[in-house]
């Protein structure tokens, strides 16, 4: 008697069948990691948006809000609350909310020992310092991000023993103290913000070792020292901001080299010397801010068709000569102020000056023409 095949559609059936049955359901949270989270949790004060409200019960893997763990060991891998979010818990209307936490960062979370990113971003009130066992226990740690808060006190000096970091962002906070050297030995760092603190010290002389930086961010500090040499190098980077701080010496001339750099913001610093010709003459700048430093010499008349400035900032500085008459090739310039300078003699006629304000050149020795008003 001839035995029944199967059709190729029941075989298929039974295969996914089976596979499901294999398939390990994913591991319960570690008992340790929740009681690490809920010695977080017990240092920090959320009243208004209950964004702790979720965190009950034994499974921390399952419905904890801001948690996530790697399925296959119930680890913690992720930590991440934010206090401006649109979700559903920050957002229960349909808007964006803006919540409030106060309170310290735990030195628990040090015992999360499989983390790879912790955020804790724009919560306004939450102070105390950075734990420094975060640099030191925390191998895995992909993403470090704290901005928004009042956190106190240096960034960890081990915070370079971090080696799979990629983001480090401490931004809008009220640190002090130096730039860790160590910073520098972060060869996967790719994003680096830490503006608008209360930083002192020098830039690391070595910064240029950050071969996969994209951006640094370094603005509304109190650094001081030059520009080291070593950003020229930075074969990534796309947009430094130095503004804002005490940097003293002259801009490095061959910052404006690099083939990726976007955007340079230098004002407000105490910059002296010339400006390089290769920051104007970069193809790929379309945002430059060089203003209330005491740069001087002449603007370098270097402009190309290829030359496409969304934001030219050359204003108060000690700028001499004239009116680069090159600008007028530029394929476009968008907001451009040479004002509070020495420049003299007349505006270049046709485009872009004739769409620009008197703004944009008043307070100069003896400029004329444009919308300056007829040279005599």
């Amino acid at each position: 008697m001839a035995t029944a095949k199967a059709s190729p559609a029941v075989l298929l059936a039974l295969a996914a069948a089976l596979a499901v049955l294999v398939v390990p359901a994913a591991a319960a949270c570690s008992a340790a990691d929740r009681d690490a989270l809920l010695s977080i949790r017990a240092a920090l004060t959320e009243a208004r948006l209950g964004v702790f409200s979720s965190w009950a019960g034994t499974d921390c893997c399952t419905g904890w809000y801001g948690v996530a763990c790697d399925p296959t060991d119930g680890r913690v891998a992720d930590l991440s609350l934010r206090g401006e979010a649109e979700d559903a818990v920050m957002a229960p209307a349909g808007r964006p909310a803006s919540g409030v936490m106060s309170g310290y960062i735990s030195d628990a979370v040090c015992r999360l020992g499989r983390l790879s990113s912790l955020v804790l971003a724009d919560w306004k009130q939450i102070s105390g310092p950075v734990p420094s066992c975060v640099a030191t226990d925390l191998p895995y740690l992909r993403i470090l991000e704290l901005p928004g808060n009042r956190l106190t006190g240096g960034i960890p000096s081990s915070v370079g023993g971090l080696s799979r970091l990629t983001v480090l962002n401490l931004a809008d906070n009220l640190l002090s103290g130096p730039i860790p050297g160590s910073i520098t030995s972060l060869a996967s760092l790719k994003h680096l913000d830490l503006a608008n603190n209360q930083l002192t010290g020098r830039v690391p002389a070595d910064l240029g070792k950050l071969a996969m930086l994209s951006r640094a961010l370094l603005g509304w500090n109190r650094l001081s020292g030059p520009i080291p040499p070593s950003v020229s190098s930075m074969p990534r980077l796309a947009d430094l901001d130095l503004s804002e701080n005490q940097l003293t010496g002259s801009i490095p001339d061959r910052l404006g080299s690099g083939h990726v750099l976007t955007s340079l913001y230098l004002g407000a610093n105490r910059l002296s010397g010339s400006i390089p010709a290769s920051l104007l003459r970069n193809s790929g700048l379309g945002i430059l801010n060089l203003s209330r430093n005491a740069l001087e010499g002449a603007v370098p008349d270097v402009f190309t068709p290829r030359s496409y400035f969304m934001l030219l900032d050359l204003s108060r500085n000690r700028l001499s000569g004239g009116v680069p008459r090159s600008l007028a090739s530029a394929a476009y310039v968008g907001h451009l102020d040479l004002s509070h300078n020495r420049l003299c003699g007349a505006i270049p006629a046709g485009p872009p000056f004739d769409h620009l304000d008197a703004d944009s050149f008043g307070g100069n020795t003896c400029l004329c023409g444009g919308p300056l008003g007829k040279c005599t």
